[in-house]
């Protein structure tokens, strides 16, 4: 009796997934004794004192005053899903850092302002209204984004300064 291709396929398919999986899986001798406890466990107190690291959410780089961090907050949820999440660009929208360098295409806080309030429709930038951006955040975002342009900040969210 002949087995259907497709049970071939999805039995292939079984071997190869399990193949794989194996092959991720930390590799011990089956002769090899169970690990001994060569060093005694550290002390809850110490344990607990110790930062643990998390790669997901890194300690902020710069602190920033509350104006400058309400506007990285807007630059977030406003600009960030075109321009990148640190204003660096991405392959839809083009980098504010080197747009607002002083031989970019937007190097004064006045040009700024300008493509902000009327948008550039002829390269698909909607204006700020257009887009549910307050006009209070105009000049917080222009300084945020001139800092990571001119070196001062970093990417990543700020550390809030409480007045």
């Amino acid at each position: 009796m002949s087995v259907p291709s497709f049970l071939r396929t999805r039995h292939l398919a079984t071997h190869t997934l399990l193949g794989a999986l194996a092959a991720c899986a930390p590799a011990t001798p089956a002769s090899s004794p169970p690990p001994a406890a060569s060093a005694p466990a550290a002390s809850p107190e110490a344990a607990s004192t110790a930062p643990a690291a998390d790669p997901y959410h890194p300690p902020p780089r710069d602190t920033v005053d509350v104006p400058l961090y309400k506007a990285w907050q807007q630059y977030s949820l406003q600009c960030a899903r075109c321009h990148g999440e640190d204003g660096q660009g991405t392959s839809f929208g083009p980098s504010l850092l080197h747009a607002l360098k002083p031989d970019g295409d937007v190097p004064t806080r006045e040009a700024f302002l300008d493509v902000l309030i009327h948008g550039r429709h002829d390269k698909g930038m909607p204006s700020a209204a257009k887009m549910g951006l307050d006009s209070v955040y105009f000049d917080g975002l222009y300084d945020y984004l001139k800092g990571r342009s001119d070196g001062r900040l970093h990417g990543g969210r700020p550390a809030r300064r409480e007045s």
